[in-house]
């Protein structure tokens, strides 16, 4: 049958049957068999002006980490089917590093029917990931911070919305420029990846827009203290070093845990009850007895009774990295909501995002204590969790992502 020019499957591997096609019978073996014959790399886009708001695709290290934090991001898992392997595999890396390379500068020349007229690519970044599952199927040893993420305290998790085989972070500030990249990058891995899981989140127009943090739904400043961290930096405590295995070196590992957030809960408690949960004051994000969101924390400090004045179960003080721990991580979290789902309840709150250098040092041991003692577990549940291994970037054009991995 012939092909449709610069359809909406123009990313799809050639020859590959599309997942609809497969659910409607087609052998999975059937839907690999002519991957193989396609060109190594799709027609090179062609290069348009430079914008000012554009994040620089190639590097050591991949973008949407230690860069500006848009608006808006989706989240998306896949998994491998049935007969898919390294060769397949690396194809749709090429495909997405293509995609990601030139949506970063605006250009959709590659599949124009897949993002909107007059949408922008501000902020545009693609971050792609690999699960220990993937790696376990293709026969490839795993990085030894690569871990199956344990079931915490108090954990509710849907494991449709968990783990994984591919993960790919998407990011912009235009949400319809966003909408078509998220159906480019399904369409380059069709027949090879099926769709898991997908997180849509949002930020306030104002911390994209300014120095300033954000607000999470439960009206808390969310970021303070965040690390900070540069493109230009390597090593700990984000970026993996060259002691693990070469493919992963300039890597990183994210972590991500959607919290639904009990707002009614919240919102009918009063606002002691919720300072002290948090160990700050929500109006200001000023640590309990300051005045300015960026004071030093303070956790020895006692009240005129002797008690903490930081309370020994407040998030701030169970979160805090141990010093000489290594517990240092970045967090780069959004916003969500899908509406009210339940009678008396909205399935809302955070999609939680950490970048670190090895989770088993960092991500893990302040979750398990959060997950312990944190106040603000009565107001929060965790309905989703994954782990991957971040690539490290393309640092040129004409290299790919997960070069080093599946070559």
């Amino acid at each position: 049958m012939s092909q449709p020019r610069q359809s909406r499957r123009g990313f799809i591997l050639s020859g590959v049957a599309t997942v609809g096609a497969a659910a409607a019978g087609v052998a999975v073996g059937n839907q690999l068999s002519h991957i193989d014959a396609l060109p190594a790399a799709m027609t090179s886009p062609s290069s348009p002006p430079d914008q000012p708001d554009a994040v620089e695709f190639y590097g050591p290290h991949q973008g949407g980490i230690a860069d500006a934090t848009p608006t808006h991001a989706s989240f998306l898992a896949f998994d491998l089917v049935v007969g898919a392997g390294r060769t397949h595999m690396a194809a749709v890396l090429k495909r997405w590093t293509e995609l990601g390379a030139a949506l970063a500068v605006g250009d959709t020349s590659l599949d124009p029917s897949l993002v909107s007229a007059g949408s922008q690519s501000a902020l545009f970044t693609l971050t792609v990931g690999v699960g220990g599952s993937a790696l376990d199927r293709m026969g490839i040893p795993r990085p030894a911070a690569l871990v199956d993420l344990p079931l915490f305290p108090g954990d509710q998790l849907d494991d449709t919305a968990s783990h994984g085989d591919f993960f790919v972070q998407l990011c912009a500030n235009d949400a319809v420029y966003l909408g078509g990249a998220i159906r480019a990058v399904r369409a380059a891995a069709s027949g090879v990846l099926a769709p898991r899981w997908q997180m849509n989140g949002f930020r306030g127009a104002h911390s994209a827009t300014s120095s300033a943090n954000g607000r999470n739904l439960m009206g808390q400043i969310d970021g303070t203290n965040n690390i900070a961290v540069s493109r230009r930096s390597t090593g700990a405590p984000v970026w993996v070093d060259a002691d693990t295995p070469a493919w992963m070196t300039g890597g990183s590992y994210v972590a991500i845990r959607r919290f639904r957030m009990l707002l009614d809960s919240w919102e009918q408690t009063t606002s002691e009850i919720r300072d002290r949960a948090v160990g700050r004051h929500l109006a200001t994000g000023a640590p309990l007895g300051g005045t300015a969101e960026f004071e030093p924390v303070d956790l020895a400090a006692t009240t005129s009774g002797g008690a903490p004045l930081i309370p020994a179960d407040a998030h701030i003080r169970l979160a805090a990295p141990r010093r000489g721990a290594g517990e240092e991580l970045l967090r780069r979290s959004y916003s969500y909501s899908h509406g009210q789902s339940t009678p008396g309840g909205e399935d809302a709150g955070l999609i939680f995002v950490s970048y670190q250098h090895d989770p088993r040092s960092s991500f893990i041991p302040v979750q398990q204590r959060l997950a312990e003692s944190d106040a603000l577990n009565q107001f929060t549940v965790a309905t989703s969790s994954a782990l991957f291994a971040v690539l490290p970037g393309a640092t040129k054009k004409g290299d790919w992502l997960g070069q080093a991995l599946l070559s």
